[in-house]
């Protein structure tokens, strides 16, 4: 049914009649009229239906309204783009993708695809992105390449997050949430004068804390005392022991949890206002995490397959005794359970259920009016964070691949701007410069005597620099053209380190640099036919630096790959119907996907298993996106949305391991975390009750089948297809279902909400690692189960 909906809504913008930009759905100015919404995209306020991008928009009330509380819930809400955890092994990491075009991985020689902007500073990398939205003015996501106001790998497109300034007008709120699982969340803000007419305040807090909704089992308490063995005799640096039960008798067989919350954030921002022309924003924020890794759900554990078997036979025979084989005996009934176990037997190394994350980050902006048609603006910002975090993964007691990762960032950006009005011309230029120091130290075993059991210690230094121009030229008051460009010069130099257990060293600090220069541009053309109704035509480029190949375990496996290019042809329209009552925006979009960067499992030429990252060749993206608003009755709001990719893989440069003839095992390859169809639909309605109003509301979120991995129809090590595997590493469409009903008294002082998410208590996944053609498995990061909670909020006017 909801299948049929969007493709019936993407007919629709086949014909021009839905939009590609998406605006806020927001209380109205006056009765039956929707919000007036302004942006900031192209460096200049500018109404949001005047503007000639696809982009959504999401004020502060919105985002309360729909009950959005981090990054990862914005992609409900906006076409073609999916927001998610990236799941166990990545650590507090983002992965973002629009339009088909992100990153799914942690490794500090990648970029993000899709990079996130606090205040127009630059977030350098996806871990320690889950930002909570906090005290947010507004948000605002572009889609598409935007590699010449924000080029700093902004292929895919950019989330920018606006605070709220300072105004000092002695306003605030605090609210407290609680909800299932044990749920305690509170967050304040409060706004001050610390100096008459110059100097503001505005401070904010928030904790957020819950249980785990994933249990992690112990094994012999499930199925019986002595299932797991009775010891062997066992080899080399892998002794023969019995693992036996964590729990003692009558006590529960859950011996941990995963999926848990422990977060506190605060956010302190001054204001300085030196003169009628010129102010200072100082704002520094700080994020703490303590808690544990993310729900990690074993789907596939083959025991038949060739590594699986070998393993089994002859180091789980020797290390556990006879009939200890690697299958499926050890995937649970239960979406939300597994029988991880952290400890290291055999070398006694830690690998603790943690994923813990400092990031902290303090910002100078000053901004300047030089004259009446001419402005500076120069934002400069420091940011640091170090996550660390642990994970089990093979999902059994059997020590078979755990990992530990303790990564370190910091980085420095400043850029610098000029914009202003030269007659018909809106202009903005100006340079940003970028500098960053990475390291990830960890320790890792991957089926122990047959592959490795290592230390890691990779370190990295990128510094980047550009300079862009863009302006916009009034033809007339209907026609406008729009150019820009971006020069990109971007060095990565890297030294990476393995040793064995044993103390053999397989990389001895091995210096890998990475360079590339490159020249961006957009252009295009929008005519406003009335005051409700504009067209625009657009083409666009964009780029993602390189990098050197992740998780290398010989000298033979650090080599880079290149960097990947967009150009992006897109069509778009934006309308207000029935006295501004209706908006109603579209958009047709053509990629061309150069040196795609694609993550292929092959084996080197010494014959070792290798994970590495590769351009993959060119490929062809098209879709369609609509937006649409609605007031159809005073207090009556509806909101839907879809959206529509086609992505194929037309040159593969040979590749022949990663892509068989541009199929994958058979069947089509499809690009990772890019589903064909998402689609949004939204209803509240306000009348008053109680002494104040009452607004339920109803939001209900669908997406296709998405795919995680390229290797989607189940590819062996030399390419092949594997027989009896099927398709691997996608999640089957599903559909989401949210609910809120809130009380605002009539002073808008107090207000509750009752609230409930995944309502229908849809299991799903937000990720999967599908690794069955090497190892035989697939693990997934199962997503959160039903939640009901209430939310009381006081306001201070």
């Amino acid at each position: 049914m909801l299948r049929t909906t969007a493709r019936g809504a993407v007919r629709l913008a086949l014909a021009g009649v839905l939009v590609s930009q998406a605006a806020p759905l927001a209380a109205a100015e006056s009765e039956g009229v929707l919000e007036e919404v302004v942006v900031t995209a192209q460096f200049r306020e500018e109404r949001l239906q005047e503007t000639p991008l696809a982009i959504s928009a999401f004020t502060a009330e919105n985002l309360e309204v729909k009950g959005l509380v981090n990054v990862t819930d914005l992609d409900a809400f906006v076409p073609n783009t999916v927001i998610q955890p990236l799941g166990a092994g990545w650590g507090a990491t983002l992965a973002a993708f629009i339009r088909g075009v992100g990153l799914g991985d942690n490794i500090l020689s990648f970029e993000p695809g899709v990079p996130i902007y606090v205040d127009d500073v630059y977030m350098g990398r996806p871990q320690g992105a889950i930002f909570d939205l906090l005290d947010l003015e507004r948000v605002e996501v572009l889609r598409g390449p935007q590699g010449t106001l924000f080029g700093k790998n902004a292929i895919g497109g950019t989330v920018r997050l606006i605070s709220k300034k300072p105004r000092g007008d002695n306003t605030g709120s605090a609210q407290l949430t609680v909800g299932g699982r044990n749920r305690i969340d509170a967050r304040a803000s409060f706004d001050t004068t610390l100096v008459a007419d110059r100097v503001f305040a505005r401070f904010s807090v928030s904790s957020k804390r819950q249980d785990g909704y994933f249990n992690v089992l112990d094994y012999e308490c499930v199925n019986g005392a002595g299932s797991l063995g009775v010891g062997g005799a066992g080899l080399p640096g892998f002794p023969g022991l019995r693992l036996g039960s964590q729990v003692s008798p009558g006590q529960s067989c859950v011996v941990d949890t995963l999926g848990d919350e422990n977060v506190q954030s605060a956010r302190a921002a001054l204001r300085f206002v030196m003169s009628e022309t010129a102010e200072f924003n100082l704002i520094a924020d700080v994020t703490d995490q303590r808690q544990k890794g993310p729900a990690d759900k074993y789907t596939t554990i083959d025991g038949t397959n060739g590594l699986n078997a070998g393993w089994s036979a002859v180091v789980a025979t020797a290390a556990y005794g006879p009939g200890i084989a690697y299958d499926n005996r050890f995937i649970t009934d239960s979406n939300y359970t597994n029988y991880s176990r952290y400890d290291d037997p055999h070398n006694q190394r830690d690998y603790p259920n943690v994923n813990n994350l400092n990031h902290w980050g303090v910002s100078g902006t000053l901004e300047w009016q030089l004259s009446d048609n001419v402005a500076l603006t120069s934002i400069s910002a420091y940011r640091h964070y170090w996550n660390i975090f642990g994970r089990d993964s093979d999902g059994t007691p059997l020590f078979i691949d755990a990992t530990y990762d303790e990564n370190r960032h910091s980085q420095f950006t400043q850029e610098l701007r000029l914009t202003g009005s030269t007659g018909a011309l809106d202009w903005a230029t100006g340079a940003f410069y970028y500098d960053a120091n990475d390291s990830n130290r960890g320790h890792s075993s991957l089926y122990p005597v047959f592959i490795y059991q290592q230390d890691a210690l990779d370190r990295q230094e990128t510094t980047n620099w550009a300079v862009f121009a863009h302006g916009t030229w009034h033809v007339n008051e209907q026609f406008s053209v729009t150019g820009g460009l971006r020069y990109t010069d971007d060095q990565k130099d890297a030294i990476i380190y393995r040793a064995g257990y044993d103390g053999v060293v397989a990389i001895n600090n091995q210096f890998v640099p990475v360079s590339a220069t490159e020249t961006d541009y957009t252009i295009s053309l929008d005519y406003k036919w009335t005051d409700t109704l504009m067209t625009y035509a657009k083409y666009s480029t964009g780029f993602k630096g390189g990098g050197f190949s992740p998780r290398p375990s010989t000298a033979l496996q650090t080599d880079p790959f290149d960097p990947e290019k967009l150009k992006t042809f897109e069509l778009g329209v934006k309308s207000e119907l029935a006295d501004r009552s209706v908006r109603l925006n579209g958009a047709f979009f053509l990629s061309d996907y150069i040196n795609q960067q694609s993550f292929a499992q092959q084996l080197d030429s010494s014959g070792a298993n290798w994970f590495r990252e590769i351009n993959a060749g060119k490929a062809k993206i098209w879709g369609l996106e609509g937006e649409l608003q609605a007031e159809p009755v005073d207090n009556l709001l509806f909101e839907a949305s879809v959206g529509y990719v086609n992505y194929k893989l037309t040159d593969n440069e040979g590749n022949d391991l990663l892509f068989e003839r541009n199929e994958c095992g058979g069947s089509r390859c499809y690009q990772t975390r890019t589903p064909k169809y998402t689609a949004g639909l939204g209803l509240q309605y306000s009348y008053d009750a109680l002494g104040g109003s009452l607004t339920p509301r109803l939001d209900l979120t669908y997406q296709s089948k998405i795919y995680f991995t390229q290797n989607n129809g189940c590819l062996g090590p030399r390419g092949g297809a594997l027989t009896g595997c099927g398709e691997v590493g996608a999640q089957d469409a599903y559909s989401a279902l949210n609910g809120r009903v809130t009380w605002l008294s009539s002073d808008r002082s107090w207000e509750v909400a009752l609230y409930g998410r995944n309502l229908t208590d849809k299991a799903y996944f937000n990720g999967k690692l599908s690794l069955v053609g090497f190892f035989g498995r697939e693990q997934g990061n199962v997503a959160a189960p039903r939640e009901l909670g209430v939310t009381i909020k006081r306001s201070f006017e």
